[in-house]
């Protein structure tokens, strides 16, 4: 054989054995069920008075998380993520990072800016 397809064997090999190993983490293992109480924005939270920002208040539990998600570049940009207010949701809290599951799959990650007991 030649080296070129000894190379090829090789790199086929190589990916082979990685696929092999790569475990997925279960796609629900974190996430629990939420509710999703408000979708706001609000502006200068990167200290910038000009930059707004999409702020998720979702209840897990007895417990309220305030998220603060991706920066809203354009006054027309769907802050919402295609979420509504009252739906019932899936949310992975890790840290101070909160991470929303859309009804189409997609998720939505957050910080925690703030925390609360339910009342």
């Amino acid at each position: 054989m030649d080296s070129s397809a000894v190379r090829k064997t090789l790199l086929i090999l190589a990916v082979a054995l990685t696929l092999a190993t790569t475990v997925p983490a279960a796609p629900n293992s974190d996430f629990q069920a939420a509710e999703l109480l408000s979708i706001t924005s609000r502006k200068g939270l990167d200290n910038v008075a000009t930059h707004r920002w999409a702020i998720f208040t979702v209840q897990i539990g007895d417990v309220i998380y305030t998220g603060s998600g991706k920066r809203i570049k354009h006054p027309t940009d769907d802050f919402q993520e295609g979420l509504n207010a009252g739906d019932a949701i899936h949310a992975a809290i890790k840290g101070d990072e909160m991470t929303l599951r859309k009804p189409d799959g997609g998720q939505v990650k957050t910080k925690i800016i703030k925390r609360a007991p339910a009342q």
